[in-house]
């Protein structure tokens, strides 16, 4: 669950640049382990920001406050937060969020959020798919609203059109746009050519 959580987190993240905050929420809240952790509370909490609800905005960070009280973004929010106009500034908070993803790691401390859980589903292959694997996509065909898409295969910039090929292909087989499909940051437990793709199912 860890290594899932991870890319959806990053997922997240994405999801919310680009305004998409429905779909952000109910990624992070579809991993239950990623839900507890101080780093998509901090996210959703921005994101209520962004939104204009402030007062839910203060909640979600007052609540990382009471169980991690060394929690410097929340703290500093907290303190800014109705003093002036705070605009988010998506570059640094990746920036945060990275080193802890890869470096630090989850938190596995008490839930501080619940929510009904979409559906998420999570595919993994241990290398480039073949056509058969690929075609088994289809049974999610008219489900499936958004993809997020990671390896370490990709890191490579000569791969860029072997990735682009896979986009496409995945996009086919769920007759999605390819707006509708990310490119996530692989967990560093995640094999050299494995790939996972989280389906956030309607």
């Amino acid at each position: 669950m860890a290594n899932n959580a991870k890319t959806a987190l990053l997922c997240a993240y994405t999801l919310a640049k680009a305004k998409q905050y429905a779909e952000a929420e109910a990624l992070i809240l579809s991993h239950e382990e990623l839900a507890k952790t101080p780093e998509a509370i901090d996210l959703l909490a921005r994101m209520r920001l962004e939104e204009g609800d402030e007062a839910e905005a203060r909640r979600l960070w007052q609540s990382i406050q009471a169980v991690y009280p060394e929690h410097a973004p929340s703290r500093t929010a907290l303190k800014l937060i109705g003093k002036r106009p705070v605009k988010i500034n998506w570059v640094s908070i990746l920036a945060v969020l990275l080193p802890v993803l890869f470096c630090v790691g989850f938190f596995s401390g008490a839930s501080i959020t619940k929510a009904p859980q979409p559906n998420v589903t999570t595919v993994q292959w241990d290398k480039i798919p073949t056509q058969a694997k690929l075609d088994a996509l289809s049974v999610y065909k008219g489900n499936v609203k958004r993809v997020c898409i990671a390896s370490h295969f990709f890191s490579d910039p000569d791969r860029i059109f072997s990735r682009q090929l896979l986009t496409e292909y995945v996009g086919k087989a769920l007759d999605l746009p390819a707006s509708a499909i990310f490119i996530g940051e692989a967990p560093e437990a995640l094999g050299e050519e494995a790939i996972t793709v989280d389906l956030l199912r309607q």
